[in-house]
C-alpha cells in the first residue's frame, strides 16, 4: 500500500467521482451492518441479493443490493486508465504492470484474509479454510509489524513493506489456484459443492487481472479494442452459460457458475467483461464536450437496454413475485453473472455516475459522500474489523434488538466511520493499493 504524495503527472480530483465511489462503499457498508438487525424491517433487508424472497427488487430476479457490486467495478473503471497512464509515464511500462498486477492480486489476497477471519469465527475446519486461516494469521501479523515499524520510523521500513505486499499477492494468487480448481471439479461432474473463499474483493481484483492487458493498448486503437474485448468475452461467456455440460452434476450451466458466489473463476471473466465496457465508456465520458449531456455511446447503450428489458419481460414467466424469476431469454442472475445482468447493471452504474456529473461543478465543505470516495478500500477494511469485532461481542443480540437500538447502531456507526473519512480527508491521508 502506498500513500498519495504531490506528483507532477497527479491531476485534479473529479468530485463526481469520488462521490459515486463514496455512496458505492457506504451502502456496501451500512447495507451489510443493517442486516444484522432483523426487527429493522424493510432497512434489515435491503443488503439480500435474489433470488431472496426478502430482497428488495427494482427488476426481475434483480434486487437492490445487486447494483452494488457492479457499480464498485465503475468505480475502478472510472480511474483505471488515467491510472495506468500515470504510472507509465512516472515509472514505465514494465513497472506499471507490475504494480497492477499487484494491486489486484493484493485485492484479492484482503478478500482471502477477510474470509481467514470468518473461518476462525465460523469454526471452519476444511482444508481450504485451514489453509486461509493460515496465510490470514501471517496477514495480521505483518500487519502489526508494519504498524510498529512505521510508528517508530524505523529507517528502510520501506524494504518490508515490499515484502508485505510480495506475501498479500501470494495470498492472492492462492484464492485464484481455489478458485480454478473448484471451477474444474465443478465442470468435470466431481463435485457438486463450492469451496467457498469467493466473494466481492475477489471478483473485483480478478476483473483488474483481466482488464490489464487491454489497458496497456494504445489510446486511438486501444479504446475500440477495449469496447470489443468487453463484448467478445461476453459473448463467449454467454454461449457457456446458456449452455449445459453432459458430464457435471448440475441441469443447466447456469446452475453450475451460480453454485460459487459470485460465479468464482468462471463468473470472473463476466466481472472482467463488465470492467471493460466500463474502461470504454469512462474515456467516452472524459472526452465529450458538453458535459451536461452523455457521450453518443451511451444514447446507443441506452436502445440496447430497452430492448433487452423488452426481450425479458417478453419472454418472462408468470409469476407473483421477482424473486427467481427467470426470463426465457437471457434471464437476468447475479449468482451467475449471468450477461443480462452484466448490461443491466453496467447501464444502470453508468446512469447514476452520469447524474453525479451533472453536478460536478457543486462545492460544498461537508461533502460526506467524496470523504467516503477518497480512501475506499481503506474504510472497508475498517468496517470489517469494526463491526465483526461489535458483531463477534454481541452475537445474537443483533437478531432480537428492538428496531429503535438497531436503528442508533446503525447510524451510530455510520456517524463515525464518517468521522474516520473526515479526519483522513482533513489530512490529507489517502491510503491506495
Amino acid at each position: 500500500m502506498s500513500k498519495d504524495s504531490p506528483s507532477p503527472l497527479a491531476t485534479k480530483r473529479i468530485p463526481s467521482i469520488d462521490r459515486f465511489r463514496g455512496l458505492v462503499i457506504i451502502c456496501m457498508i451500512l447495507f451489510q451492518f443493517a442486516e444484522h438487525f432483523k426487527n429493522l424491517g424493510k432497512w434489515a433487508t435491503v443488503s439480500l441479493h435474489a433470488p431472496n424472497e426478502n430482497a428488495i427488487y427494482i427488476l426481475p430476479n434483480l434486487s437492490l443490493a445487486d447494483l452494488v457490486a457492479p457499480a464498485f467495478i465503475l468505480a475502478i473503471g472510472l480511474t483505471f486508465m488515467p491510472s495506468m497512464k500515470r504510472r507509465i509515464e512516472k515509472q514505465g511500462r514494465k513497472e506499471a504492470v507490475s504494480h497492477f498486477l499487484r494491486r489486484y492480486l493484493t485485492l484479492i489476497g484482503i478478500g482471502i484474509a477477510m474470509n481467514g477471519i470468518n473461518d476462525i469465527l465460523d469454526g471452519n475446519d476444511d482444508l481450504v479454510s485451514k489453509i486461509a486461516i493460515g496465510l490470514t494469521a501471517l496477514v495480521l501479523l505483518f500487519g502489526v509489524i508494519a504498524l510498529i515499524l512505521k510508528l517508530a520510523k524505523v529507517k528502510n521500513r520501506e524494504k518490508f513493506y515490499k515484502v508485505y505486499w510480495v506475501y498479500m499477492c501470494i495470498v492472492g494468487v492462492f484464492g485464484i489456484v481455489v478458485a480454478i480448481i473448484n471451477a474444474f471439479m465443478l465442470v468435470t461432474g466431481r463435485t457438486d459443492e463450492s469451496y467457498g473463499h469467493w466473494l466481492v474483493l475477489h471478483h473485483i481484483g480478478f476483473a483488474g487481472l483481466v482488464a490489464i492487458p487491454f489497458a496497456l493498448l494504445p489510446d486511438k486503437t486501444g479504446h475500440y479494442i477495449r469496447l470489443l474485448a468487453g463484448l467478445g468475452i461476453l459473448s463467449l461467456y454467454a454461449v457457456f452459460h446458456e449452455g449445459n455440460l453432459k458430464n457435471d452434476l448440475f441441469p443447466n450451466n447456469l446452475e453450475l457458475i451460480d453454485k460459487v458466489a459470485d460465479g468464482g473463476f468462471i463468473g470472473g471473466f463476466a466481472w472482467g467483461a463488465m470492467l471493460l465496457l466500463y474502461l470504454f465508456f469512462a474515456e467516452e465520458f472524459r472526452k465529450r464536450k458538453n458535459k451536461y449531456l452523455p457521450p453518443a455511446s451511451f444514447g446507443i447503450f441506452t436502445i440496447v437496454f430497452i430492448g433487452l428489458l423488452w426481450s425479458i419481460f417478453k419472454t418472462l414467466p408468470e409469476t407473483d413475485t421477482w424473486a427467481g424469476a427467470l426470463s426465457g431469454f437471457l434471464p437476468i442472475n447475479k449468482g451467475s453473472v449471468s450477461p443480462s445482468y452484466v448490461l443491466i447493471t453496467t447501464y444502470l452504474a453508468l446512469l447514476v455516475f452520469y447524474i453525479f456529473e451533472l453536478f460536478n461543478s457543486l462545492e460544498t465543505k461537508f461533502d460526506i459522500l467524496a470523504w467516503w470516495g477518497k480512501n475506499p478500500i481503506l474504510m472497508y477494511c475498517i468496517e470489517f474489523g469494526f463491526v465483526g469485532a461489535l458483531t463477534a461481542a454481541l452475537g445474537d443480540y443483533f437478531e432480537t434488538a428492538p428496531a429503535p437500538i438497531g436503528a442508533a447502531f446503525v447510524i451510530g456507526v455510520g456517524v463515525l466511520l464518517t468521522v474516520v473519512a473526515y479526519i483522513l480527508d482533513k489530512k490529507k491521508i489517502i491510503i491506495k493499493l
